[in-house]
């Protein structure tokens, strides 16, 4: 039976109980009961009656009745204490006492037994099973953002259908964006993240040739994208001939352009401004390679004709992007992005309620007919829930910082002197064991636990995350992520879901074949019990080591903390999202993604009125500035908006009389209203109704 939410729906779960079992003294049993509590103990928690006399009337029982209704689950633990003061107070005889006494503790002995009871064996063993988790809210695959009917369709040019010639350019290409030095380049180089984007929007532009525009294979290279004419070339021809000859190179640009986004657009419905300039992007990074011989600074680009009619594009697109910035236009249809928040509530603090709380409550151990479930399963909800939990209790930041998240899977060093003698340790290798660039910069992050952290130390020790690589450290410098252990009102703490994750969830229950602990947690050294699940092993992910330069060195074994539970490998950036759509589906049928996050924890800044300075460092955590929280990631509601500034004129502009005559617009929608309600005082409040009550 579900959990009661008062003390009237637990009374009328034990009249219940009575009838069934009791027999013709049920009724007797209940009557006295309710003369124990109705009569008696009701008083001493402010229930007052209507009319003394020596029996309630029925408008008294109906008001008591409402009365309990009012009183929480907890003060049942009251009723003892408060039935004595009673029977004190009105000087009730020792046959009373007795009576109504022993049927009150009859009722609480029968409350302790109830499943849901705190302390309960029932309880614990109900507190080890799982919610629900069915969907019932249909397929996602049904739940579709967009109105595009069929999926997209792939036509990128494969590397193995390419020319020898073709894929040596690639290479070449490859190496230009990202190589350490490149002969004739002034550019810096790229991430290769950024390398691989452009090189898969160079494929997809091969592939419109080839496949659309009937250019053969044999035929395809860089420069049937954007036109090369080389300086020789140019040296023999007259400045008419040398106009005309751009001009055609301009105009073969120009027309595969403009027939490549009509294509988008009639072929996979790709209509946003955002697709374009990651396509006119890449040309642009293929066109200062084919050219990079003949300039001898960035500015020398702006002298080739070709250049000009990249930037036309680029610059009617950025004009597009920011009038869709500025308008909150989105392809996707927000509705089933963005969470259906209260009046009165943020969306973070509705998506811990109604998501990431669930989630944590699905880490149990039992499903809910009481079986142990899968080790697989529980660490897959573990992995779920930690996901969540990062972007959730933490100001969210990109998704791949969590993707590319590293742990050290090996410890060969000397046991550092402040870890306590039972102490866990999960080491952070030192930079020359980290992934470098050429420059010898750690590029990575990396997930550990310590006790000593930037001069101060933490008794109990802290998880922290190591972050070197992400797309603006170039601005921001390597952060260091002290991870909170958040204590739920179930007595866990985050750091146990970690850990549990991390190595594997030991429980100290009877069982056959029973094990005996002796790992590092000192509470359960020597108990008898099972291991559940082995952790992040469960998934048997592909983990690597670092193999030392000089020979001489130990070797750093690592992985991902992250993994694929079906190949081990880490997630791709798709993989990673469909966890957060799959699970905010079936919870809240919403498709929240990790980017969306981001969205989310902007607005809560603005919505909770932080500073400057508070959106400020909300803004350096998140891994971004100020501006583009305020400019691209808040989404407050024109109401909240609008309500300082009003809140502002009605307190300075208007004199109370006037603010009384001001009349309220016709067109206010009830969430509007009660936006307003929110914001009145206690005292403001209790007029507003009296009126209302007045007028009814």
């Amino acid at each position: 039976m579900d959990k009661p939410n008062n003390v009237w729906e637990v009374l009328q779960e034990d009249e219940e109980y009575l009838r069934m079992n009791e027999g013709e003294k049920a009724q007797r049993i209940i009557n006295e009961l309710r003369t124990a509590i109705f009569h008696h103990a009701l008083s001493e928690f402010g229930f007052q009656r209507t009319y003394s006399g020596r029996k309630m009337t029925a408008d008294d029982i109906k008001k008591a009745e409402q009365f309990l209704k009012t009183l929480k689950i907890k003060d049942l633990l009251k009723l003892r204490q408060n039935l004595q003061k009673s029977f004190e107070k009105n000087n009730v005889s020792q046959a009373s006492r007795n009576t109504y006494g022993s049927r009150l503790e009859q009722f609480l002995t029968r409350v302790a037994e109830r499943p849901w009871w705190t302390g309960s064996r029932g309880a614990k063993f109900q507190e080890e099973c799982t919610p629900s988790m069915k969907n019932q809210n249909g397929a996602l695959a049904d739940f579709k953002l967009t109105n595009r009917k069929a999926i997209y369709r792939q036509y990128a040019l494969k590397y193995q259908e390419m020319s020898p010639h073709l894929q040596q350019q690639l290479r070449q290409f490859k190496s230009y964006l990202t190589d350490p030095e490149y002969p004739g380049r002034i550019i810096k180089p790229v991430e290769k993240s950024t390398a691989n984007e452009y090189l898969k929007n160079i494929r997809l532009l091969l592939g419109f040739l080839h496949r659309f525009q009937n250019v053969p294979v044999h035929e395809l290279s860089l420069e049937s994208i954007v036109s090369f004419i080389s300086e020789e070339q140019l040296e023999n021809l007259t400045p008419l001939q040398q106009k005309k000859l751009w001009h055609q190179s301009k105009t073969a640009l120009e027309q595969l352009v403009c027939h490549y986004f009509q294509f988008l657009r009639n072929f996979n419905s790709a209509v946003s401004p955002f697709t374009r300039m990651g396509k006119i992007t890449a040309i642009l990074a293929l066109a200062k390679f084919l050219y990079a011989h003949q300039v001898e600074n960035d500015a020398d680009y702006q002298l080739i004709p070709i250049f000009s009619t990249i930037a036309y594009y680029s610059n009617a697109i950025a004009a597009e992007l920011e009038e869709w910035r500025s308008s909150r236009q989105s392809v996707s249809d927000w509705s089933k992005r963005w969470p259906n928040v209260p009046v009165g509530q943020t969306a973070l603090k509705f998506l811990q309620d109604k998501v990431v709380e669930p989630l944590r409550l699905e880490c149990r151990p039992r499903n809910k007919r009481g079986d142990f479930r899968p080790s697989w399963s529980i660490v897959r909800s573990f992995q779920c829930y930690l996901k969540w939990a990062l972007l959730s209790y933490l100001p969210a930041r990109r998704q791949e910082e969590y993707r590319e998240l590293k742990i050290a899977l090996s410890c060969p060093i000397e046991r550092p002197e402040d870890i306590p003698p039972d102490g866990l340790y999960q080491p952070l290798p030192p930079d020359h064991q980290r992934e470098r660039k050429y420059n010898g910069m750690v590029i990575d992050n990396y997930l550990y636990f310590t006790y000593q952290h930037e001069n101060h130390y933490y008794p109990q020790g802290i998880w922290v995350i190591d972050t070197r690589k992400y797309k603006t450290k170039k601005t921001y410098g390597k952060q260091s992520i002290i991870l909170p252990n958040l204590k739920f009102e179930d007595g866990h703490c985050f750091y146990d879901y970690i850990e549990r994750f991390l190595y594997g969830w030991w429980i100290s229950q009877g069982y056959n074949n029973q094990q005996v602990y002796d790992w590092w947690q000192p509470e359960l050294q020597g108990r008898r019990g099972r291991w559940l699940s082995s952790g992040r092993i469960n998934f048997e992910p592909h983990d690597f080591c670092s193999i030392p330069r000089d020979g001489h060195s130990p070797i750093w074994t690592w992985g991902y903390v992250f993994v694929a539970p079906k190949s081990g490998l880490p997630n791709t950036g798709s993989s990673f999202s469909q966890v957060f759509e799959t699970s905010s589906f079936r919870l809240i049928k919403k498709r929240i993604s990790p980017h969306i996050m981001r969205y989310v924890w902007a607005t809560w800044g603005l919505q909770v009125g932080l500073s400057d300075s508070e959106l400020g460092s909300l803004a350096y955590a998140m891994g971004h500035s100020l501006k583009t929280l305020r400019d691209m990631y808040e989404r407050c509601t024109p109401l909240e908006k609008r309500q300082p500034i009003e809140e502002a004129i009605a307190q300075h502009l208007f004199t109370p009389s006037e603010q009384q005559g001001k009349k309220l617009p016709l067109n206010l929608e009830v969430d509007d209203l009660l936006q307003m309600a929110i914001h009145l005082t206690q005292g403001e409040r209790q007029q507003l109704i009296a009126k209302l009550q007045s007028t009814m």
